[in-house]
């Protein structure tokens, strides 16, 4: 008995939250469908920064992509020392993800898989960086292999997902190598 109401409690809570995150956002249908296609548009993979350093067989990479900062954004960098004070609100805290299928294949042939470690399924923000003369917001996803790359090939299709059920599917090309060099 006690086990089932833990069981529900956890469920009640769950949803909760869902509904909690839906009720606070506060972005347009426009908004989230620019920023959808926005992530999809600029998403691939990459190595490490710790494999761009030390050139080591690795079972790490990550996908990344960007969105440019929003008006208000941009004006609290520019008004705030070229900071911006992280408010869990920005529409990319609102996006969850799903790996729909990948096939990655290593230098020797061999076919690697992901290790769910406790993996957010949601998007990490990273630094800021200008792309084309436009502020950015880098994101990204950390993923974890069950074996040890030199070079990997292959793809990821990924959904992302918004509240209000939006969703966008991409198709990333994976061809990396340790020896690669981060460009942002």
């Amino acid at each position: 008995m006690k086990k089932i109401v833990i069981i529900l409690t956890l469920c009640i809570m769950a949803s909760m939250t869902g509904c909690r995150q839906q009720a606070n956002y506060k972005y347009s249908e426009k908004e989230t469908e620019q920023f959808l296609n926005e992530i999809t548009k600029n998403a691939k993979v990459g190595i490490t920064d710790i494999t761009e350093i030390k050139k080591q067989p690795t079972d790490k990479f990550g996908i990344l992509t960007r969105c440019a900062l929003s008006k208000k954004q941009l004006e609290e960098y520019n008004n705030n020392n070229h900071s911006i004070i992280n408010k869990d609100d920005d529409i990319s805290d609102f996006t969850t993800y799903v790996f729909k299928d990948y096939e990655l294949v290593n230098e020797k042939n061999e076919k690697l898989q992901f290790v769910d470690k406790g993996r957010a399924i949601y998007l990490q923000e990273f630094g800021l960086w200008t792309y084309d003369n436009i502020l950015c917001q880098n994101l990204g996803i950390d993923i974890d292999l069950d074996k040890k790359f030199e070079k990997l090939k292959g793809y990821i299709i990924i959904e992302f997902e918004m509240p209000k059920k939006k969703k966008k599917e991409v198709k990333i090309p994976v061809d990396i190598s340790i020896y690669d060099r981060l460009d942002e």
